[in-house]
């Protein structure tokens, strides 16, 4: 009786011991699916902030250079209304002095 009930409680045990291995199994599998779901969140969220980073500064740029534009379209039209004829005496007056150096 002694040998049986000895029998049974190692049987009883391994039972334990195999059951508490299969759920600390288990526990790893979701653990690693937890931290798989968060890393593919960690990396959408990146993605995400990389594309509105992108578009900001895209459209920064864009703005800047439609300000830059503008400006050069502006001192391009302030230049062509000033008379050849003066701004050819201009360059010959600095042209001159430059001579006289």
């Amino acid at each position: 009786m002694l040998i049986k009930d000895v029998v049974s409680l190692e049987n009883e045990a391994e039972s334990i011991v195999m059951q508490a291995h299969a759920e600390a199994e288990q526990l790893e599998r979701t653990a690693e699916e937890e931290i798989a779901s968060y890393r593919g969140k960690l990396t959408e969220q990146a993605h995400q902030r990389i594309a509105e980073f992108q578009k900001n500064a895209e459209e920064a740029y864009g703005n800047a250079l439609a300000e830059a534009e503008g400006e050069l379209q502006a001192v391009l039209s302030a230049l062509d209304r000033i008379p050849h004829d003066n701004l050819r005496k201009k360059v010959e007056l600095i042209v001159s002095r430059c001579k006289n150096l």
